[in-house]
């Protein structure tokens, strides 16, 4: 009685745990979907991660127009204290601290340029992480239609398979009554196993539509999918011009490609600024043990200004400008191409959108006009 009873509690437990395990699998709305691929896609906190780099990189440039300090500190240790004849100059220990201090004060415009470089960059990022979520929620939106689509395409092989299962035995009777001949059977099977396959393919299709949408929820690929059956049409009127517009002022991928050619036109400034000297203010304050042998510590300071001016190096500042120039002008021939291809990719969906407006109206008795639809 008391291993009955064990066994019975062990068995309830498990279906506890099974119902329980089930219940867990609700399904899944297409904004939670949205909102759990925006949290969790390895893609977008790829470029969310770009996106903060960015921003670090302004903080650098910026860093740039203010002055830098630094500190030196140095032991040395002679074979001999340095000497002059028999009078001893110094001793073999030297010891020495400094603190240097400069100021850039004309760069030929590369600090401003960096600076302004960084902010593109910044855009350019942050575009970039837009048009990334961009189409990871297009991917989600195609992914969970895409379930519901593989699910209709695997209940109605399912209802074939029935359908083909009665005829079946409705031929295997007649055949036993001796009305229908054996050919009649085999060619009801051949049908029958044909169309098992499709619901093989239809299932198979399911478990693939579920793989693909857990990725990009960054889930584990065989993990539970339930969503919810939105299968309804909904008229949606656009007109082409107006999306045409939108497209050229709000597509992430060209104000990306905007950025990135303020980029190079500010690599151009800076690349060129080589040609130009580069002038800082210097102050050095340096604390010496050792210099001489009477003083055991020796303070002394200096300040000035420092020119810097390559005279001659070969046509490489030439050259390095000849290259970010061409570079600019490849971008803006990009830009074109890429402006062009999202026109027509508007176009293309505007188009598609239409066709499928014509067929749905066309399979429930109407007729799309354009302003609305119309009875036969």
């Amino acid at each position: 009685m008391k291993v009955f009873i064990k066994i019975s509690g062990v068995v309830f437990l498990i279906a506890l745990l099974v119902s329980t395990g089930r219940a867990e699998v609700k399904p899944l709305s297409i904004e939670q979907c949205i909102q759990t691929a925006i949290d969790n896609n390895h893609s977008l906190q790829a470029a969310s991660k770009s996106v903060t780099s960015a921003k670090e990189g302004i903080i650098e440039a910026k860093a740039g127009f203010y002055p830098t300090l630094r500190v030196e500190s140095s032991y040395t240790k002679l074979d001999s204290a340095p000497s002059f004849g028999a009078m001893v100059m110094g001793d073999d220990v030297i010891c020495d601290a400094k603190a240097v201090i400069a100021q850039p004060l004309f760069t030929g415009g590369k600090i401003s340029s960096a600076y302004k470089l960084a902010l593109s960059h910044n855009e350019s990022a942050e575009y970039e992480y837009k048009r990334v979520q961009n189409e990871l929620i297009f991917g989600v939106k195609c992914a969970y239609f895409g379930i519901l689509k593989t699910l209709k395409f695997a209940q109605i092989a399912g209802d074939a398979v029935k359908q083909v299962e009665a005829h079946l035995q409705i031929v295997k009777n007649f055949y036993d009554a001796g009305t229908v001949a054996k050919v009649d059977v085999l060619r009801a099977e051949v049908q029958l196993a044909n169309i098992k396959q499709n619901l093989i393919k239809a299932e198979n299709g399911v478990s693939l539509a579920k793989a693909g949408f857990n990725q990009l929820l960054a889930r584990e690929l065989d993990a539970p999918v339930e969503v919810v059956d939105i299968l309804e049409w909904t008229p949606c009127q656009v007109n082409l011009e107006d999306c045409l517009k939108k497209a050229a002022n709000s597509r992430p991928e060209l104000k990306a490609m905007k950025a990135n050619i303020e980029m190079l036109r500010q690599m151009v400034t800076i690349t060129k600024g080589d040609n130009y000297p580069s002038i800082a203010l210097i102050g050095n304050y340096d604390y010496q043990k050792g210099k001489t042998p009477e003083i055991e510590w020796d303070a002394s300071w200096l300040t000035g200004i420092v020119v810097n001016l390559t005279l001659w190096d070969c046509k490489a500042r030439k050259s390095r400008i000849n290259q970010v120039e061409a570079e600019l002008e490849a971008v803006t021939a990009r830009e074109l191409l890429l402006k062009d291809g999202i026109m027509l990719e508007v176009q293309q969906a505007a188009l598609s959108l239409n066709e499928a407006e014509k067929k749905y109206w066309g399979s429930t008795g109407c007729y799309w006009t354009g302003r609305g639809k119309s009875a036969y």
